[in-house]
């Protein structure tokens, strides 16, 4: 990705030419002067960095490794509410 840096008082661009830009792989800093004011990137890159596994997850390859009590749902006693009183 190359970086082009256009000072905001000699700023003669259109926003479509800024988003052409930007989407040819370039990121745009806005200065004052010497003084970085905004960077225009891309929101969504074209190129994710997410990595994808090459494997896809199978339902069902953990059966029975998670239990539940039947009661699970059931209202917690007083006593568990009262225990810090």
């Amino acid at each position: 990705m190359s970086i082009k840096t256009l000072d905001i008082q000699q700023l003669q661009i259109s926003v479509s030419e800024l988003l052409s830009l930007i989407q040819n792989d370039q990121e745009i800093v806005i200065t004052n002067g010497k003084t970085p004011i905004a960077k225009l990137t891309l929101l969504n890159p074209l190129e994710p960095n997410i990595r994808k596994s090459a494997k896809t997850p199978q339902p069902g390859l953990n059966l029975g490794a998670m239990v539940m009590s039947d009661d699970f749902d059931q209202p917690l006693p007083d006593e568990f509410w009262w225990q810090n009183s």
